[in-house]
Formats: C-alpha cells, structure tokens, sequence
C-alpha cells in the first residue's frame, strides 16, 4: 500500500530523520512507504560503516520488516539461527528451540552483518522514492512552533532545516538527544566485551546462537555461514588502542567453548561497554529518540537492533496517521509509554543475562545452571525464553510498572498484546497468508465467533460490518486456525493497531465496538472516502474478499471522529 505524496513548501514540511543506520533507514522508509516527505541525514559520507555490529534479526523484526518488503533479502544473504544454546564449563545445560515458533512466518532469527542488513533496507528506501543526505547534526533551535536543524554539510556549508519533526536515530552518542536536553539514565557499572568477527576452523554449530559460561566468565558465538562466526567474551579491562587480536579469542574458545576451533585472522575486532542507559523520556515536543538514541544495554541476546526497530515501527505509523490526519496529534504521545517501559524491560533482562554469565562464587554457579537445566526439562525455557529472544512477548498493556508488562501463564491475548496479523505496504509478506491481514496504517477490527459460526454469528457479523465507520477495515478470522488458544470460546471484536498489537477487546455488538473505536481511537480520525470491508469467515474467502471492500458514509465517519 502507498498514499500519494503532496509536496512542495506550502502544502507540508518534511520530517527529518537524523541517523541512517538500520533504525533510522526502517523510520525513514515506512513514513516514504506512507506518503509522507522525509529528510534523512547522515554524518558519513561514506555509507554504512564496513564492520558488523549488530548481527541478528529475530523473528519480531522480521515481520516488521516484512512491512516494507526487507525480510526475504534479509534471508537469503543471512545463516539462518534455528536455536539458542545455553553451555556451563563445557556441558550442555538447554536450549530455546526458535524453530518451534508456531505463529510466525519467520520461525528463526537471522545472522547477517550489519552493513547487509542497511544495505537492504536502503535498498527499499530507494524503492520508495528515498535517498541519503550527508551531513552533520550541529544545531537544533525548538524555541518556536517548530523545530529547526541545523546540518553542515560534507562541503562545509551550511543548511537550516525546518522541519514538523525531527527524529534522533543517530545512535547512543544522540546529538540530537543532547541539543534536545534529553538525558540518559541508568544504574550499574559497565561490563566490557571483546567483540570480532572472522573464520573459526572446527566443528562450531552453524544454525546456532551458543553462551558459553565459565568462571572466568562468558564466550558468545553467532554463526554467519561460511565458516565465519561472531565472537564475543568478557573481559575485566583493556587499555590497549588497538582490537583485540586473535589469540584473545583463540584463549577463550579454547577455554569456553564446547567445541574446538581455530580461530583465524579477524575481519573486525572492538571492545564493547555493555551499559544500562535508558532516555529519561522518548519524546520531547516535537522530537523523538529511537533506537541507541533512545536506549543502550547488554548485547546479550542481541536484542538493541531489534528493539530499534520496533522503535521505528511504532512511531512510523502514528507519526504517518498525524500528518496525513487520519490521527489526532495526541496520539505520538502513546510513543513514549509504548516503548520506555519495552526498553526499561529488555535492559532488565539482557542485564540479567549478563550478569549471569560473570557469575565466579561456587554456590551462584550451581544455582544458575540448575535453574537452566530444571526450566530446560519441564519445558518453561522454551515456554518463555522463545517469545522473549523472537521479541514476541513485547506488549503495550496499561501499565505503571515492569510487572504489568509480564506475559500470563496461559496463552491468552490480553490488550496490548501482539496478535499473529501481518501486514505489509506492497506485496503481501511470503508465508503470512496463513494468519489474517491487517492494514499498515490504519486500524483494523477483527471479529471472532468464537465456538458458534451459525446464522446468528452471520446476523452479528452483517450489523457490525455495517456499523463500522468509514475507514476500518473489518475481517472475520472465526475459520482461521490456531486462534481459539488466544481469543477463547466467547464470540469478540478486537481493534488492531498497524503494528498488530491488539487495541481493544470487546463484545461484538455495534454499539460497544464503536464505543470502542471512540476510546481506542480517540486521536483517530477516520477517512470518509476510505472503504471497509466485511470479510467471509474462511481464509480462502478472505483473501478473494479483502480486494472488494465494502462502502461506509461519511457521516459514519465523521461521527466515529466526533
């Protein structure tokens, strides 16, 4: 799906993006994907830096990525990551199989380099009509109604920008979150690790994501393919100006690892602060954070790219709703409640992962790898650990603290969580066609017979259709399987986001469901020329049907708006 662009300096200014790194480019290309003109700025002239950084995308970004048509590239130039596998002192303690994921279409994480995956992505911007300014965040006045930037360029020259709104996507030294005069905040000393990447000889596993703990503390191996492996071992200091060199690795594999290898000359090497550093606030007027703007932590797990994304997802889609009006402006203030509480979380629990892996005291060592092993056994590692690394447990539940934010114990979909809906901009995402689709940048209802699919859920299904304001699209997804697990045996409504977390649920009956929209939408504001649909209750059916929407009124609409 694309919306027609309006340009020119009297009919809408641009939004600005600082930081083309995998964040930024995500942003960037879904507000482009939605018809809105972005300005998108980097400092290196260069391109993406030639080094890996982040190395894994897991199954969330994946799909989020599927949005705008970078997934399936991402796959084919990536290893694909079908575990996760927990060692102590060389045994076995268990494993989180990602391949028994059931309710995506990307079962797996990917290894792939960070410059392939922005590569790939400044790929799909190009599609969609986007390019790469080079140039340097050095002034941002947001004195007045609007922000204005200032950005030197790569000759020297300077550019004032004003712009609706400027986004920092530009990494955990944020210039932009330092003229806003946002702060980073966070507890807990630093933990350094030696990161490099390169050829390991030896019988490494290929599909595999490895922790390897030990007294002396933890090794971390990722697969690329090819025989090239992502290292990365704790270290108490290092002083030295250089990388650290082969035999570093080569010390700690041979001490950690399960498996020997050789460790042959490095393509890259750093020493990595891993820090637990979240912005004091997302959001300030009409700047954003996202990504290590926004948020820096362990790279346990590797998770920090993957949360970015979600970043991005999540204010493209409100961002692009306000400047085409299809949202009220208040809603870009759910930005900063959705996603400070989700970063607070991932810094919580890839600090514990770490800490974990420094354990030296005989006694903590004993209880850690029992733990595993016992929730390795009884089935609670994969139960929960799967959903935690593929960032599918990510919710935006009504919450004041990180225990609101905890997944239940039964599989049930609450409000805020992720439902298995896929959406994408242009051609459908390869394999979703087995769970429902939404629309990207609107909000969808979902109706559910629950146990009963007779003529009066027909009856029900026609008067809600029909009360639904222009602008909502309505599915039924009663045929589809693998729902009633997550809705129950109760016929529902369910409103949707375009990111697929669920909004509202609710008896289906019009009156509560527009009651719904009202205070789910209460920013939204529903196109009169925009048409629903009401879809038949098979998945064969609802793929034919979802091409022949149905008309709403625009006084439909309009009310829905009041």
């Amino acid at each position: 799906m694309t919306f027609p662009q309006r340009e020119g300096p009297g009919e809408r200014r641009p939004v600005l993006v600082v930081g083309a790194g995998p964040v930024g480019l995500v942003l960037a290309t879904e507000l482009l994907a939605q018809g809105v003109p972005v300005r998108l700025i980097d400092h290196s002239a260069a391109g993406p830096v030639q080094h890996s950084r982040a190395s894994v995308v897991w199954p969330r970004s994946l799909e989020l990525l599927g949005r705008i048509g970078a997934s399936e590239p991402l796959i084919e130039l990536g290893n694909r990551l079908d575990s996760v596998q927990y060692y102590s002192d060389k045994r076995h303690l268990g494993a989180i199989e990602m391949s028994r994921l059931a309710d995506t279409p990307y079962p797996f994480g990917v290894v792939v380099p960070q410059d392939t995956t922005e590569e790939v992505i400044r790929t799909r911007l190009a599609a969609y009509g986007g390019e790469i300014e080079f140039g340097t965040l050095t002034g941002l006045d947001t004195s007045g109604p609007r922000p204005v930037a200032q950005v030197q360029g790569v000759d020297g020259r300077s550019e004032h920008i004003e712009a609706d709104w400027v986004i920092g996507a530009d990494g955990a030294h944020s210039a932009v979150r330092r003229l806003a005069g946002i702060e980073l905040l966070g507890t807990g000393n630093d933990v350094l690790f030696a990161i490099g990447d390169g050829p390991v000889a030896g019988d490494l596993d290929q599909h595999a994501l490895v922790y390897c703990y030990s007294r002396s503390g933890a090794l971390g191996i990722a697969p690329f393919g090819g025989g090239v492996y992502r290292l990365a071992i704790s270290v108490p200091d290092w002083r030295e100006e250089q990388g650290p060199p082969p035999e570093l690795f080569q010390r700690f594999v041979d001490e950690r690892s399960p498996r020997p290898g050789i460790v042959g000359e490095l393509d890259w090497s750093t020493i990595f602060r891993a820090r637990r550093r979240v912005a004091e606030t997302m959001r300030a007027g009409r700047v954003f954070l996202a990504g290590d703007a926004a948020h820096v932590f362990s790279a346990a797990g590797a998770q920090g790219m993957n949360t970015g994304i979600q970043d991005a997802v999540n204010l493209a889609w409100k961002l692009a709703g306000v400047v085409r009006g299809a949202f009220e402006p208040g809603i870009l203030d759910t930005y900063d409640s959705d996603r400070h509480l989700a970063a607070e979380r991932i810094v919580l629990t890839t600090a514990k992962q770490t800490s974990w892996g420094l354990f030296k005291r005989r006694h903590e060592l004993a209880l850690r790898d029992a733990t595993v092993r016992l929730a390795h056994r009884t089935g609670v590692l994969q139960r929960f650990g799967a959903p935690l690394m593929a960032q599918h447990d990510v919710s935006y539940r009504p919450a004041e603290s990180l225990r609101d934010t905890l997944p239940g114990l039964t599989r049930r979909i609450r409000v805020g969580d992720r439902l298995p809906v896929f959406s994408a901009h242009d051609a459908p995402q390869p394999g979703a066609e087995r769970w429902p689709s939404i629309d990207p940048a609107r909000l969808t209802l979902l109706l559910w017979a629950g146990e009963r699919q007779d003529a009066t859920w027909l009856a029900t299904r026609e008067s809600v259709s029909t009360a639904a304001p222009g602008g909502v699209p309505v599915r039924d997804i009663s045929a589809w399987p693998g729902f009633a697990p997550l809705l129950g045996s109760a016929p529902r409504a369910l409103v949707v986001r375009p990111d697929g977390h669920v909004a509202a649920i609710v008896a289906p009956e019009p009156a509560a469901v527009r009651t719904a929209l009202r205070r789910t939408g209460s920013s939204f504001r529903a196109g009169g020329t925009v048409k629903a649909a009401a879809v038949p209750d098979t998945p064969a059916a609802q793929l034919t049907a979802l091409a022949v929407p149905s008309a709403r009124t625009a006084d439909e609409a309009e009310e829905l708006a009041s």
